[in-house]
């Protein structure tokens, strides 16, 4: 099979997603935004052609770089960038080719229009709307109660993500954000609780995998709070009891849109209102979230996703045995590293369940907070207890310390 990749080289994870290809015997064409003298050495022996498209969201170009590559045509079109989702499903409908279709990747983008679709079929989401203008945003606040969330419609993460509790706040975020008829914003009623991420991996028939994960504390409060060593942690209990209501809620999410033959990364939230539904992306979770699921199931996600887009029966199952983990250890402020402080007790108790990390060495530039997970100081771990787990990495963001000036 012929299967054309977008973006295979923005980040070394897409590299696990063209070899699981390149196994299984496909043919792997690639678009990217560098010059093909400037792919890595990993990308050159996993794609078969490539083409540079200067803008990957000018579908014109898109096109024109595709119909270069497209002998014989294309089986399968992919991508696992969230900005290149849409245009991803406007290629398969411009040529022809199975897949995501551009309506289910316009409603996984457009996080208003895609509650409001859910609503309607009864998934339990946060009350939400776009807004144009300030006024437009105080009104939906005064109509809904504060706090309210504003975000990007077509948003990545808990980037531009603002949590007002107030008109002072709502004005402050309004300013930077901006909205205006042209370029709307989402706005949304705050749902208090504890935040987390199910992940799935959709054949022909609907999930066939499916992967459940808590985020320590919220992304918000971690992505605002420097002091704060925020967790991932996947658990191992998720065919247990305690999930079903999340496990169920996600098969009606991934029916309704109709997405098959892909990845999804669902956002959930449970607190005082019950479990609601946050958003769900028609693609992996980013942040090397696959390899913890490889890691922790003992099998190779990669090549199970590359087998369920091609339209193969899976080849086996995850085992369950582990729980895995990433703490992240943030710098004292931004500047470059100056050294670290605890790693001995760290690693005297942790090390048996460490199985990737990073100590930057000192006088190493540190990275904003907005950067993700994978950045300055980070640990992952595994361990066949969940509960252990969490007190694992609780003991190494208090621990720990990464020292900046």
């Amino acid at each position: 099979m012929h299967v054309l990749f977008l973006a295979p080289d923005t980040h070394i994870y897409n590299h696990g997603f063209l070899r699981a290809l390149k196994a299984l015997g496909a043919k792997v064409s690639a678009i990217g935004m560098t010059g093909s003298d400037q792919l890595s050495p990993a990308t050159r022996t996993l794609v078969d052609n490539y083409r540079h498209c200067e803008n990957m969201l000018d579908g014109q170009a898109l096109q024109r770089c595709a119909q270069q590559l497209a002998a014989p045509a294309f089986d399968r079109i992919e991508t696992i960038d969230e900005p290149l989702v849409e245009p991803a499903a406007a290629l398969r409908e411009y040529l022809g080719v199975p897949g995501l279709s551009l309506r289910t990747a316009r409603l996984c983008r457009d996080k208003v229009a895609m509650k409001e679709f859910l609503r309607q079929r009864a998934i339990p989401c946060a009350q939400s709307d776009s807004v144009r203008s300030p006024a437009e945003a105080t009104a939906f606040a005064e109509r809904c109660g504060y706090p309210v969330i504003l975000k990007p419609i077509a948003g990545f993460g808990s980037l531009s993500t603002f949590r007002c509790a107030s008109t002072t706040e709502l004005a402050s975020a309004l300013a930077k954000m901006q909205p205006t008829a042209t370029h709307p914003i989402a706005i949304e009623e705050f749902i208090e609780g504890h935040e987390g991420f199910f992940d799935s991996l959709c054949d022909s028939d609907g999930v066939r995998y499916e992967f459940a994960s808590h985020y320590y504390p919220g992304c918000l409060e971690a992505a605002q709070q420097r002091w704060i060593s925020p967790q991932i942690a996947v658990t191992n209990r998720v065919e247990q009891g305690g999930y079903e209501e999340v496990r169920a809620m996600n098969r009606r999410v991934v029916d309704a849109l109709g997405i098959r033959n892909s990845a999804t990364h669902m956002e959930w939230f449970f607190g005082p209102k019950g479990l609601k539904f946050s958003e769900i992306g028609a693609r992996p979770a980013g942040e090397k979230i696959w390899d913890m699921y490889s890691g922790a199931n003992e099998f190779d996600v990669y090549r199970e996703w590359a087998l369920g887009l091609l339209g193969r029966p899976g080849e086996k199952k995850p085992s369950r045995r582990f729980a895995a983990g990433s703490i992240q250890i943030r710098p004292s402020l931004d500047g470059r590293i100056t050294g670290h402080r605890g790693l001995e007790a760290a690693w005297a108790r942790c090390g048996p369940c460490i199985y990737e990390h990073a100590v930057p060495p000192p006088g190493t530039a540190t990275k904003a907070l907005d950067k993700g997970w994978l950045v300055n100081t980070w640990f992952r771990l595994r361990h066949e207890n969940y509960d252990t787990l969490r007190e694992l990495m609780t003991f190494l963001g208090e621990t720990v310390k990464a020292d900046a000036r």
